[in-house]
């Protein structure tokens, strides 16, 4: 993420995505350790990612999100080590809480679909691959996401028509 993106984020954030971003800043965890500290357990976190030891991660990842909660790399490698244990209900909820947090990441619906298609929900997979194609329209920088969204929703067909 480049910095002229990441402080476009605030900007977009709705008036509750703000008041949720401040308040999980300003639970008493969010100031326990240093962020040299936490980056320090995200290294150990994305060694086992990097390994596809998604089990291993995943308490890392879990630890590192309670401790560094508005911090999106922690809570993307939570939501992916919940994907990867098929623990895909969860995996919506921590990806759809990035959305909210950073609107600016259509990759979080495409994840949210993928976790659908996973659970056999495929209406809402359709809507949620809809969003991903919708907010990655004309903008280059999200061309490899909007591609796999048109090809898993074309694999999906439609039912309801849209486009």
């Amino acid at each position: 993420m480049t910095s002229n993106h990441a402080s476009a984020v605030p900007a977009l954030r709705s008036a509750f995505g703000q008041q949720l971003y401040d308040g999980l800043n300003a639970l008493p965890g969010s100031g326990r350790l240093s962020p040299e500290q936490l980056e320090i357990i995200y290294a150990m976190a994305y060694a086992h990612v990097a390994q596809g030891q998604y089990e291993q991660g995943l308490p890392l990842f879990a630890f590192l999100s309670q401790y560094g909660p508005t911090r999106k790399h922690y809570l993307a490698g939570l939501a992916l080590c919940l994907n990867q244990v098929g623990r895909y209900e969860e995996a919506v909820r921590i990806y759809s809480l990035i959305g909210v947090l950073y609107p600016g990441s259509p990759d979080t619906a495409l994840r949210v679909a993928e976790c659908q298609i996973a659970m056999g929900d495929l209406e809402a997979a359709r809507v949620s691959l809809a969003l991903a194609i919708d907010a990655t329209e004309g903008d280059p920088a999200w061309a490899d996401t909007a591609t796999r969204a048109r090809s898993l929703r074309s694999l999906l067909g439609t039912t309801t028509g849209a486009a």
